[in-house]
């Protein structure tokens, strides 16, 4: 009897290789789920079915709903903001700006993106310190990691260190690289705009404000 118990292993929680598979699995299921009801009508009844876990199992990841949100919107934006590997292509740094430009407007109007996004901002003024947090902390990593790849640029071309670009201003010229390039056309399309539209846009909206930062900046 106790050699059968021992061939079979012990039943319990997960080995520590398998944990984050779980965990994973329920962050999964959970952005299914807020996507598909939103953060009012989804249930963690739902997302245990979705996720094939016990309702222990989610609680004893995350203590509540709002908990498991905030997971999911953080997760999503840690990846959406690893620009790390960016390798923007052209033949001149205003080229290369602009290839960095469509391809964070490209990253930002990902489908789950925007619906998590406007999810977070329909619960805003019930949870609004976690919001808040979860934005500061997109807003912080974007900004930092925009940062590192327009200095690279900025090396390329020989302005590493110079003006806008020296160690003590390249993150708030990031910052306004994100903002005006960036930001200025997300909010269109967490406002309702038509995504398909404002991609036809992208290339002339990248182009002009790039050669407003470059006014702006060398």
């Amino acid at each position: 009897m106790v050699a059968s118990k021992t061939a079979r292993g012990k039943v319990g929680r997960p080995p520590l290789e398998r944990a984050g598979e779980v965990e994973e699995r329920i962050l999964d299921a959970a952005k299914t789920v807020f996507l598909a009801n939103g953060f009012e009508g989804a249930s963690v009844d739902e997302i245990a079915q979705t996720a094939r876990a016990g309702k222990p199992t989610i609680y004893a990841r995350f203590p509540s709903k709002a908990a498991l949100f905030a997971a999911v919107i953080a997760r999503h934006a840690a990846r959406n903001t690893q620009y790390e590997n960016l390798v923007p292509q052209g033949r001149t740094f205003r080229a290369r700006l602009i290839s960095l430009g469509l391809t964070l407007i490209e990253r930002a109007f990902i489908e789950d993106t925007i619906g998590l996004m406007r999810t977070a901002i329909a619960e805003n003024p019930r949870f609004p310190e976690l919001t808040l947090e979860i934005q500061d902390t997109a807003r912080k990593r974007a900004t930092c990691n925009v940062s590192h790849a327009i200095g690279e640029l900025a090396r390329a071309e020989g302005l590493a260190g110079k003006g806008a670009f020296s160690a003590d201003r390249i993150e708030e010229s990031a910052r306004i690289f994100l903002d005006i390039v960036v930001f200025a056309v997300l909010i269109r399309s967490l406002l309702g705009e038509d995504i398909r539209a404002l991609k036809k846009e992208a290339q002339a909206h990248v182009e002009k404000r790039v050669d407003f930062f470059l006014a702006a900046t060398t």
